[in-house]
């Protein structure tokens, strides 16, 4: 029997879906991406609800992202390359449609964010219609650790400003604060736990999230916006990989560049390699495009050792960094990348 890893809850027009795996840290395996699907086909069917309210049973974690270790596991078992790529797809297809769901939901989603908020959970995260999160909330693509990349279309939502910005926060892993987010753009609310139950209440009553009286007056927020920007300006559009981590090390006095450079000293050169070339080639495309891309990517990632390297030294043994098999971004064969990215280079 399949425990319940989620719970829904109706009141007036509001369906709230609340994700409840609390020891795995509401990592998304099959049986809860199911579950989640089918919570959000039925309150779409529903005529009475007008909004979605997703969030998380504790506030320690909203999402802290795909089960990777449960798919490393389960990859290990399978004889070749081909198979381990077909396992994976089964995965990550079910995986993007929410996500995809979520984008183009036909009734607004809410989404409210406690704790952690990594890789798949901050894919859920970025397509709802409005982004509340409370001041413990923290946001990452950290795969850069475990011999991945940041899926889950990152290189859509996370490059639709300043495309630097994303790029940046992708190749490096490293994690924003709820203030930081808010800041940087991600979030559109910084909330609390009790007002996020006004607002419950509210969208029960009948109204419309973009009736909602959301006002998030941090005097964090500029300061935060004007630390980044000076790092961001720095780092030059037509730079290449290493240009940047040369300008990174340069300047390591700024506060993102020094976190960088922390995240780069264990996480795989091969990832960020790869991180690099793929949000490159996604630049600029919608998230379905670059979902439909990523089910070809993420299948021949997951049948690359590097991946099963990382989760077994990062998350089971618990490892501070994997023997990864380059030590530094210049020496990834770009033929490597290229057959796990399966699109053409950019000219």
């Amino acid at each position: 029997m399949t425990d319940q890893l989620l719970s829904t809850h109706k009141t007036g027009a509001l369906w709230q879906i609340r994700l409840d795996r609390p020891k795995a840290l509401n990592a998304l395996n099959l049986d809860l991406l199911k579950q989640l699907d089918a919570a959000l086909a039925a309150g779409f069917a529903d005529p009475e609800v007008k909004t979605i309210w997703l969030d998380s049973q504790a506030a320690r974690a909203f999402c802290a992202g795909g089960d990777v270790k449960a798919l490393a596991l389960a990859l290990i078992g399978e004889p070749t390359d081909d198979a381990k790529r077909q396992l994976a797809t089964q995965y990550f297809e079910l995986e993007y449609a929410i996500d995809l769901l979520i984008e183009q939901s036909p009734k607004p989603v809410v989404v409210f964010a406690e704790g952690i908020t990594f890789g798949g959970g901050w894919g859920l995260f970025a397509g709802a219609n409005l982004k509340l999160c409370s001041d413990s909330a923290t946001f990452a693509m950290p795969e850069i650790q475990i011999g991945l990349y940041p899926d889950v279309g990152a290189a859509h939502f996370l490059q639709q400003g300043d495309w630097r910005l994303g790029t940046f926060l992708a190749i490096s892993g490293i994690t924003l604060s709820a203030a930081e987010a808010l800041a940087l753009g991600f979030v559109d609310g910084l909330i609390t736990h009790d007002y996020a139950q006004s607002l419950q209440r509210q969208l029960s009553a009948g109204l419309a999230p973009s009736e909602l009286d959301i006002l998030s007056v941090d005097p964090r927020i500029e300061p935060l916006y004007q630390q980044w920007h000076s790092a961001l300006q720095l780092l030059p559009k037509t730079g290449t990989l290493s240009d940047w981590l040369v300008i990174a090390e340069q300047n390591s006095q700024l506060e993102p560049f020094a976190r960088a450079i922390d995240s780069w000293a264990t996480g795989s050169a091969w990832s960020i390699a790869l991180t690099w070339q793929h949000f490159s080639r996604q630049r600029g495309k919608t998230r379905a495009e670059v979902l439909v891309q990523e089910l070809v990517t993420g299948a021949n990632a997951c049948a690359y050792p590097e991946f099963v390297l990382g989760v077994q030294a990062k998350l089971i043994d618990k490892l501070p960094r994997a023997d990864w098999a380059y030590n530094r971004v210049e020496s990834v064969p770009i033929d490597e990348l290229n057959a796990v990215l399966a699109t053409p280079p950019i000219a």
